[in-house]
């Protein structure tokens, strides 16, 4: 495995330990500045924030890596349809 995803997904699972409704685009950020300073020579190049995103995605879906969990307080409410319209 690229050691960039390796440490982006590693991250990313520690970030929605403490912050299970973190949405990707933010869960991406937060790990793009959490690996930057744990730069290593296996690290030369920082991935961008829609890279790691995606990788977020792609490992998700893969079963890889548990993903967010979506918190009920931002759920839209949905409007039932009237009858005989």
């Amino acid at each position: 495995m690229n050691p960039a995803r390796k440490a982006c997904l590693q991250e990313a699972t520690r970030i929605w330990l403490d912050q299970p409704s973190l949405g990707m685009l933010e869960t991406a950020n937060e790990v793009r500045v959490g690996i930057r300073g744990q730069r290593s020579l296996e690290l030369k190049e920082l991935p961008g924030v829609e890279t790691i995103r995606k990788w977020l995605l792609d490992a998700v879906v893969a079963g890889e890596i548990n993903g967010p969990v979506e918190d009920p307080r931002n759920r839209k409410a949905t409007r039932s349809r009237r009858q005989g319209q």
